[in-house]
């Protein structure tokens, strides 16, 4: 059995507004990592993907609410119970994210070498600056840059050298955990294989204990990672492998989503509308959010979301059909 290396327990963000209404923006997720495992996170706009890669690195903030537990094996502690230094230290060197606009966070006015070098001296990475650029060339050859791109400014790279960069900048630590937020966003096909694709290298050379993937886009999950989590409105509601969850999903929302992946693959127009077949029922605050939509609707989804229910020893659902 793979060693776990991370565990997220119960985890829930509320965020408040300016006008002190508050939103869950998470609601009670948990799951594991294991060493050496692409776990993709997989749901809809608004789903509360990102936030869970956020809560991971402690970086709720009030007024903001983050309970839970986030434990990384490497550290033993709980991440959401460290103080300011504590998390400063765990940033980068337990857990390092690629952020959804990562490609456009490189400061415009210095070289891509000034930009990372910063993070490596921030992070006491290096001591000198031979060390810098013999790090940074590295890194470089990891993702597949030459090291002329050291000496380059950001506005002189494509979007695709923009989002190595932010890989390497993320491995420059040699974290344990990579957390990549929709990396291939913005990014034409042809670009977009490619990063995956140095992506998939650093799992295959063991550059990195694991990655979480965070992406909307079925195909990019269903290509990279071997076992998936669906997230719909804040709540996990299916977990499993990637045969599992593609092949034989069991939550009538997890199915809606492969049936229009099938759809696109086949070049359809039109996607399949989920109709009902048993009792209305209307989500309260604590329902499944997927009432209104789902064909075996019955009364007490809307009144109390279900637990997860283990299928198999890789895959659990979160739905009435299969427990209570």
């Amino acid at each position: 059995m793979s060693e776990e290396i991370l565990s997220v327990k119960d985890l829930s963000v509320t965020f408040r507004q300016a006008d002190g209404v508050t939103l869950d923006a998470v609601k009670g997720v948990s799951f594991n990592l294991s060493r050496g495992e692409v776990l993709g996170i997989v749901g809809e706009s608004g789903a509360g993907k990102s936030t869970v890669g956020w809560g991971i690195l402690g970086m709720i903030e009030p007024p903001h609410l983050c309970r839970g537990e986030v434990v990384v094996n490497r550290s033993g502690k709980n991440v959401l119970s460290m103080n300011q230094h504590e998390l400063r230290e765990f940033r980068w060197k337990e857990v390092a994210m690629v952020f959804q606009s990562a490609m456009n966070s490189l400061d415009p006015v210095i070289t891509v070498g000034k930009n990372f070098g910063q993070v490596l001296q921030d992070k006491h990475v290096v001591s000198s600056k031979e060390e810098t650029k013999a790090r940074i060339s590295e890194l470089f050859g990891i993702v597949d840059l030459s090291d002329g791109v050291q000496d380059m400014y950001p506005f002189e790279l494509s979007g695709g050298m923009k989002q190595r960069v932010s890989i390497a900048m993320a491995l420059g630590t040699a974290p344990s955990i990579l957390i990549a937020d929709e990396p291939t966003t913005a990014l034409d096909t042809i670009t977009q294989f490619s990063v995956l694709n140095v992506l998939l290298d650093l799992k295959k050379q063991a550059k990195i204990g694991a990655m979480i993937l965070i992406s909307h886009d079925l195909s990019v999950q269903a290509y990279m990672a071997d076992r998936a989590m669906v997230m719909l409105k804040g709540r996990l509601i299916e977990v499993g492998s990637k045969t599992e969850i593609f092949e034989n999903p069991q939550h009538p929302y997890t199915q809606f989503l492969v049936s229009s992946l099938s759809l696109e693959k086949s070049g359809e127009k039109e996607p399949p509308t989920p109709g009902r077949t048993g009792a209305v029922a209307t989500a309260g605050a604590g329902g499944c959010p997927f009432t209104s939509m789902c064909p075996y609707v019955m009364e007490k989804c809307g009144e109390k979301f279900p637990e997860m229910t283990s299928l198999s020893e890789t895959g659990s659902v979160a739905c009435y059909l299969h427990g209570r």
